[in-house]
């Protein structure tokens, strides 16, 4: 691709104060490779929720986060994710007036819905002075947010990292479990009988392969302590790969198992780890995925527990060349790199159409 004299400011999702070593390493690493490559002519990476803590209240925040959009002058700002902060539509409404060069993309990346994970202020807030949005799903996520967006909105879908997630040799692997599934409970603390949408279906799925499976089934996440023969606990974000690798399949049923087009980042990660992947089935699966080898999407409980009981009946050999061909697929389609850089050539359209004049 040519170069094509952009500026990117970059505001990766970040919750420090929650996760310490986590970071946007899709994000990072395919802005930092358009960067090298030509494809931006120059980047600056601001990891805004870093940055808000070491400030005592927003205000002063915002004045900093002013100052350095000032001073590199970019003319794409990304940002993602601001659920959970407290930033004020005054930061946005001040870069639409005062940097009228500058286009505003929001990037979101979880799912939410109208009763249990509503959206914020400080989502509506970037929403509402946001040229472009682009989310992680369509359907039901693209109406709630389109409701505070003067845009329509766009998709980019979840990913995997090359570096982080394809590093391990799947036919190297020793093959401790039937299947693994990882992914927390998704019911509330204080409210037990009250699940995010999709969490009462993924709790009856993995109840149900306990019981037939035990040990056999490898569960990872929270809230599983009384499935005790297959709960295996938390799992850190990068140690994904070994232990998706440790099953003849993989299993998930997502939260948010309503919303079109979407899927989480656990659907390529285990697919770019070589191995078969159960899952829920969404609208637009049949566009996405289609000609997916290794990728089993579900409409009930009762027939991801089947497809799993049929999978588990094949050869080692028959499941090794299938997510071999999974692996392959979804490095032609779902890394990073190539997630990224379509967002940004949304981004870039966008803002080649307001400037046009």
């Amino acid at each position: 691709m040519r170069p094509t004299g952009l500026r990117v400011m970059y505001w990766p999702n970040e919750p420090a104060h929650l996760y310490p070593d986590f970071t946007q390493a899709g994000g990072r690493d395919a802005f930092e490779t358009m960067a090298a490559n030509g494809t931006i002519s120059a980047l600056e990476i601001y990891s805004y929720r870093v940055v808000r803590a070491r400030f005592s209240t927003i205000a002063e925040f915002e004045r900093a986060a002013l100052g350095a959009i000032r001073a590199f002058s970019p003319d794409i700002l990304f940002v993602q994710h601001l659920w959970g902060t407290d930033l004020s539509e005054g930061l946005w409404r001040t870069i639409r007036q005062e940097l009228p060069q500058i286009t505003l993309v929001y990037h979101e990346g979880d799912p939410f819905d109208r009763r249990v994970k509503r959206i914020d202020q400080a989502t509506i807030a970037g929403l509402r002075h946001a040229h472009l949005v682009i989310a992680c799903g369509l359907g039901s996520l693209a109406e709630i947010l389109g409701e505070h967006s003067s845009t329509p909105v766009s998709w980019m879908p979840h990913c995997f990292v090359r570096s982080r997630f394809a590093a391990r040799d799947p036919a190297a692997a020793i093959k401790t479990h039937d299947m693994v599934m990882i992914g927390n409970r998704g019911n509330r603390r204080r409210l037990k009988l009250l699940y995010v949408p999709g969490g009462r279906r993924r709790a009856e799925f993995a109840t149900r392969l306990s019981a037939s499976y035990g040990g056999r089934f490898a569960l990872y996440g929270g809230g599983w302590s009384h499935l005790t023969t297959s709960s295996r606990g938390n799992l850190p974000f990068f140690q994904q790969e070994e232990a998706i690798q440790s099953g003849r399949i993989t299993v998930n049923w997502d939260h948010f198992d309503g919303i079109d087009y979407y899927f989480s980042d656990r659907l390529p990660i285990s697919l770019a780890a070589g191995v078969p992947h159960v899952t829920s089935w969404h609208v637009g699966y049949d566009h996405i995925f289609a000609g997916c080898p290794g990728l089993y999407a579900c409409k009930t409980v009762d027939e991801a527990l089947e497809t799993c009981r049929w999978l588990i009946s094949r050869s080692d050999d028959d499941l090794l060349a299938e997510g071999l061909a999974a692996k392959q697929w979804v490095f032609d389609r779902m890394e990073a790199l190539q997630v990224f850089r379509n967002g940004f050539e949304q981004a870039a359209r966008t803002h080649r159409r307001l400037h046009a004049s």
